[in-house]
């Protein structure tokens, strides 16, 4: 009998543990696999939403962490090379069709994360899990509830017009608002010619300005102040943000503040 209890007791706390070598490389990523995987704290994020992830190198204690993980949810494109490790990168399960300027930043295009970035942690979290795929399916169909709703309220603008970022990270969320965008950046990391890029600028009917969190402001700065015109700060990577969610419902309403002072 006491080895009976104490063989559930054993069973119970590797239960506890199961999920603790879950690693997302960025948060939007830990966002969403938190939630799938359920209120628990064991999944790991490798890279804090306050640093820029194209320009991050691992550390010791980063190479330490990865080598034990299960399974690692990178997006691919963004991050330092993690090919030796048991990674899944997400990028892998956009459709190439849907791909523009070999832009990497899929989780903000709702569209991306709906149809193919849950399903594929989905699948491959229960691969690797397999008794919990019915409380993956449950969490992650809440999640995109959540996110059904949010496409409801940001379809509902009618919006047109030309936006300038520093960085492309939200190319994808703005086309979907009907939105061209013009970015300082060509590629990652490049910049054009400042002169050359301001007289661009001004021939453009640029309705808000844009610079974000992780990026350097210098360049934004200078562009807001030649053309007399305000600027605001997104965030990709959600520093703020206690569900994925949020990351969307957070920088549309900065879109929305920049759009409606620049009326």
């Amino acid at each position: 009998m006491n080895n009976k209890i104490l063989l559930t007791v054993f069973l119970i706390f590797v239960s506890s543990l199961s999920f603790s070598l879950i690693v997302t490389t960025i948060n939007p990523y830990y966002l969403i696999v938190k939630q799938i995987v359920g209120e628990k704290d064991e999944v790991y994020l490798l890279l804090s939403p306050n640093v820029n992830p194209h320009t991050y190198s691992l550390r010791v204690s980063d190479v330490k962490i990865l080598s034990k993980a299960n399974i690692i949810f990178a997006n691919g494109g963004i991050e330092p090379d993690l090919s030796k490790f048991y990674v899944v990168y997400l990028r892998d399960y956009i459709p190439s069709l849907f791909v523009e300027y070999n832009n990497p930043h899929f989780w903000l295009d709702p569209y991306f994360v709906k149809f193919y970035i849950i399903p594929t942690i989905v699948e491959k979290l229960s691969k690797v899990y397999p008794q919990y795929r019915s409380d993956f399916e449950a969490n992650a169909k809440i999640l995109l509830g959540e996110i059904d709703e949010f496409l409801r309220d940001y379809k509902a603008l009618n919006l047109s017009g030309t936006v300038l970022v520093h960085h492309p990270s939200f190319y994808y969320f703005f086309k979907e608002l009907n939105l061209k965008v013009k970015w300082v950046e060509q590629g990652h990391n490049v910049s054009v010619g400042m002169k050359k890029l301001i007289e661009t600028i001004k021939s453009e009917n640029i309705i808000a300005i844009f610079s974000e969190v992780q990026q350097s402001k210098d360049e934004i700065k200078i562009i807001s102040k030649q053309l007399n015109k305000k600027y605001y700060t997104l965030d990709p990577l959600g520093v703020n943000a206690k569900k994925f969610i949020d990351i969307y419902y957070q920088n549309f309403e900065e879109i929305r503040k920049a759009l409606n002072d620049g009326k």
